[in-house]
């Protein structure tokens, strides 16, 4: 068994729960609420930018080759995300500054330095860590795309792009190529909790006044 599958199969009651969230679920059917998934939006722009520096970071962990080969496709590919992104924060009207004078949830706050955090340790545990998340929404991707709120719809189609999986399928490449350890186990099941949290903060609305 790969790597990836097994660290998935030891967690996947948890990983449904992550998947098939209610916030997922409402997204696929159209009802979720405009004012959450826009809290979500820049919440998740935020994550985003963490995410980017803690890959960059992790990288120096890396053999050159598999650094460049995720840095290249993952980091260097953006374009297409970036256009829909725009595209969604033009119908929600969210702006740069928003978003940066926005502050942090405690949740999104302790994901990217949850982050940071194993991008200091090894490439092997920073992988376990970011996987759930870009592995993750390529499933929900597909499970919302048919959704009939045109945003949502727009917004789950990325995610379910053949563009997007061949990122995922590059992170995957990665993580199997390194055995399977125990120490893998944690850093892939507390993110897995972090995204499940995520959708809860959403739904709540959680307070955003966590600067940095």
């Amino acid at each position: 068994m790969k790597t990836s599958e097994r660290l998935k199969a030891l967690l996947e009651d948890k990983w449904k729960q992550y998947v098939r969230h209610n916030f997922v679920e409402m997204l696929r059917q159209g009802t979720l609420d405009k004012d959450s998934f826009r809290f979500y939006i820049i919440q998740d722009s935020k994550y985003v930018e963490m995410m980017i520096d803690s890959v960059i970071r992790a990288s120096s962990l890396a053999g050159f080759k598999d650094s460049e080969k995720i840095l290249r496709s993952v980091i260097f590919g953006r374009d297409s995300g970036m256009e829909v992104h725009k595209k969604i924060h033009s119908e929600l009207n969210i702006t740069e500054e928003e978003i940066k004078r926005t502050g942090y949830t405690l949740v999104n706050y302790a994901y990217t330095r949850h982050l940071y955090y194993y991008s200091t340790k090894s490439w092997k545990l920073f992988l376990s860590a970011w996987l759930p998340c870009m592995w993750g929404y390529s499933e929900i991707g597909e499970y919302t795309m048919n959704s009939p709120d045109h945003l949502y719809s727009s917004w789950a189609t990325f995610y379910a792009s053949e563009d997007y999986k061949s990122r995922v399928e590059v992170i995957l490449e990665a993580i199997d190529s390194i055995p399977f350890s125990e120490d893998m186990v944690q850093p892939f099941s507390n993110s897995i909790s972090f995204e499940i949290m995520f959708w809860d903060s959403a739904l709540r609305k959680d307070r955003t006044d966590i600067m940095g």
